[in-house]
């Protein structure tokens, strides 16, 4: 991530937490977050991915923006519906 260090840990930290409530709408936004400040498209579309994939599995909105985000980034076949 590009983050400053001290908030690479933040969101690190907040990425444990959440994963801990199995809070899966703070992973998503979280996720998000992570791929919007890392370095290079591989990162990025790891985390976009990690986001995508809890908001598929939590039915959630968000989806949509990430599949096409990820559909932009050449990582997704599939235009969103």
């Amino acid at each position: 991530m590009s983050a400053l260090p001290e908030e690479a840990a933040d969101l690190d930290a907040a990425l444990l937490a959440a994963h801990a409530r199995r809070d899966a709408g703070a992973l998503i936004g979280l996720y998000k977050q992570a791929g919007e400040a890392a370095q290079g498209a591989d990162a990025a579309c790891f985390y976009f991915t990690q986001a995508f994939i809890f908001a598929l599995e939590a039915g959630d909105a968000r989806a949509l923006s990430l599949q096409a985000r990820l559909h932009a980034l050449g990582r997704e076949d599939a235009p969103p519906a």
